[in-house]
């Protein structure tokens, strides 16, 4: 059976809960909302540091919660809560950030963003980040690489080395990355029925002034694992959420489109690894191509990779991974 059949199947037997599942995730993200602009005024990005939307945290009305994380890894929450903004750092953080950082300098609390412990804990992390030159030792290698190619994305005509690529991650309040979540997990490269997150999605648009959903599965280097079966997956998935779910068009204008749902959408599906990987990816992207459907109805998946390599601050890319 090929990847688009088990994914079809694996949506029928769980129906119900995966409507349920995309109902609260999307419930979460609109109660959020007022917070993500309130926040988007008060928080600023602070070297390394960078601040996510939380699908499992953005549950009440009266506060949300984001993701601080360094270099990827999450160091800390922001709660915006009353019309103020607070850093909180639980003791289980605490102790985390004291194994994986030298002399972390701040205990378990609840402290404004604009005070002087938030400030001490940005310029912590801040000098943290230029003693390492860029590459400090972090819990996933993936999660420090996947901070880099979202700063690439965000910059303006030059990205990853490339001039005019035009592609930026999909966000919130025009400012908060998120790892959009699905219903069905790729890791084991078989869809699951259970949560699975988009490394990155982003917005690329092209010369014709279209634009695609781009779903990015990253690997750290010297690593692939079934990455370009993972990416169809979540291309795939997320194909299925925006043309079947009962919600789908509501999903489609979260990603950043204005218009109706057109009639044929691309969706590129695209493995980041280093070059050592290539053989690997050839090879399954040869079977994948021989066995599941790149075509489905009037909509397309188009496999592609992009081969980088990490350097201190930046990610460059060998070529446009678009360019065939």
């Amino acid at each position: 059976m090929n990847l688009l059949n088990k994914i079809k199947d694996v949506w029928k037997n769980n129906d119900i809960d995966f409507e349920k599942n995309l109902d609260r995730w999307l419930n979460a993200l609109n109660c959020g909302a007022q917070h993500f602009r309130l926040a988007k005024k008060q928080f600023h990005r602070w070297g390394s540091l960078k601040a996510y939307v939380s699908v499992s945290k953005s549950k009440s009305s009266a506060k949300s919660l984001f993701s601080i994380r360094f270099h990827g890894q999450e160091v800390a929450n922001l709660i915006v809560e009353n019309k103020e903004v607070y850093l909180d750092i639980n003791k289980l953080r605490v102790s985390r950030n004291i194994k994986w950082f030298e002399d972390f300098p701040l205990e378990a609390g609840h402290y404004l963003w604009r005070g002087a412990q938030a400030k001490k804990f940005r310029t912590y992390f801040n000098d943290l980040a230029h003693k390492y030159g860029g590459k400090p030792d972090v819990r996933s290698v993936e999660h420090r690489v996947e901070s880099k190619f979202i700063t690439e994305m965000t910059k303006g005509s030059k990205k990853f080395g490339i001039k005019n690529l035009k592609i930026l991650p999909v966000v919130i309040a025009d400012k908060f990355p998120m790892q959009v979540p699905l219903p069905i997990s790729a890791n084991t490269g078989k869809p699951q029925p259970r949560t699975g997150y988009i490394d990155i999605l982003a917005r690329h648009r092209l010369k014709s002034n279209k634009t695609n959903l781009s779903v990015w599965e990253l690997k750290k280097p010297g690593s692939y694992q079934p990455a370009a079966s993972q990416a169809y997956i979540y291309a795939a998935t997320l194909l299925h959420i925006i043309r079947h779910s009962k919600r789908g068009p509501e999903w489609y204008r979260l990603f950043g489109f204005k218009s109706k749902i057109p009639k044929s959408l691309e969706i590129e599906a695209v493995v980041a690894i280093d070059r050592s990987q290539e053989k690997k990816y050839e090879k399954e992207r040869a079977n994948i191509e021989k066995t599941s459907p790149l075509k489905i109805g009037n909509d397309r998946i188009k496999l592609c990779v992009a081969y980088y390599t990490e350097g201190p601050d930046t990610i460059t890319l060998e070529k446009d991974p678009f360019i065939e």
